[in-house]
């Protein structure tokens, strides 16, 4: 039986690889059981051997596996670029594990410097809104249901579009009487 840092024992139920069941590995990891579980379920992570006693047996692969999904899922990762990156990691050199999440991560920076701009530039038009809010007298002190000047509320860039049709009978283009 061997002891980690964590005082967690790996047992060796005779089987020469070291184990450790769901509530040691979720210690370990930080993972909840119940997302071990999850992840089984929908495939990220492979079903565990069971003991005599009918408990889930982890292997160092499944400990390493999920350290690697929750640094993925802290980085805001979706779980669907972890499965190809999880389907040969056990198998795989470190080294390759490590440049495949280099790529996975470069591709998440970018995602993110575009989220980024796109807040900047929802920002702007919202201090812009507010500045013209503030800058708008209101016209009257009518109900908004009456209100007949909206241009202040509703900038003309964000009206909606003047109905055009192609046949002046049609009731949207009926000229006001």
């Amino acid at each position: 039986m061997q002891t980690h840092s964590s005082g967690d024992q790996l047992s060796d139920k005779g089987s020469g690889e070291a184990t450790l069941t769901i509530g040691q590995i979720a210690r370990r990891t930080g993972v909840s059981a119940k997302t071990i579980r999850f992840y089984e379920e929908i495939g990220l992570l492979p079903e565990p051997s069971r003991g005599p006693n009918s408990y889930r047996r982890y292997r160092l692969a499944d400990l390493n596996r999920l350290l690697l999904l929750r640094r993925i899922r802290l980085l805001g990762l979706p779980l669907s670029s972890a499965k190809p990156l999880l389907f040969g990691a056990s198998d795989a050199r470190c080294g390759d594990v490590q440049r495949q999440l280099h790529s996975l991560v470069e591709q998440r920076l970018r995602a993110i410097d575009q989220e980024i701009a796109e807040l900047h530039a929802l920002r702007e038009t919202v201090a812009d809104y507010q500045r013209s809010l503030a800058a708008c007298p209101p016209a009257d002190n009518s109900t908004f249901s009456d209100c007949s000047d909206m241009r202040c509320i509703v900038p003309e860039d964000d009206a909606a579009p003047k109905e055009t049709c192609d046949d002046e009978t049609e009731s949207c283009c009926a000229q006001p009487q």
